[in-house]
């Protein structure tokens, strides 16, 4: 009984009522704020793993407890949970094959991120390939078509 009910075809998601899809905010702008939280509190963990860094005080499971309890992780964690919730409400109204490439963009803003925050190095041939996966989201979102 069990696999018949994995084995049934899917439900076009129009058809489907799904909690997190009444939220009043456009699939677009849930999306882009996915990104832009998932990005920003990647970003924020890293900053809280700098500074759990400089203030470590011992090793193993010590180390370990100061690093999660540094309020920048803990905040970077929360940002990215706010993002987390904002992509359910998109992929909730969008075919997920259609949504899920845009998440390469988090390649660019955490690299840029990097960049500026943490001064991080660059290479040429790195923002070469982060410019190909760009260009491979901007070719996979024009070839979508009615596939959204």
């Amino acid at each position: 009984m069990e696999s018949e009910t994995l084995l049934r075809k899917p439900v076009p998601l129009q058809s489907r009522s799904i909690g997190l899809s009444s939220i009043a905010l456009p699939w677009q702008l849930a999306a882009l704020g996915a990104i832009l939280l998932a990005s920003t509190g990647h970003l924020v963990i890293k900053l809280g793993l700098i500074a759990a860094d400089h203030a470590a005080s011992s090793g193993g499971l010590g180390r370990i407890i100061e690093t999660l309890f540094q309020p920048a992780v803990i905040g970077g964690l929360a940002i990215y949970g706010i993002g987390t919730l904002l992509w359910i409400s998109a992929v909730a109204r969008k075919n997920i094959s259609f949504l899920y490439p845009l998440t390469a963009l988090n390649y660019v803003i955490v690299s840029v991120g990097g960049k500026l925050w943490f001064g991080e190095t660059i290479s040429p041939a790195r923002w070469t390939g982060i410019a190909i996966v760009v260009l491979g989201v901007a070719l996979l979102q024009l070839s979508s078509g009615e596939d959204q």
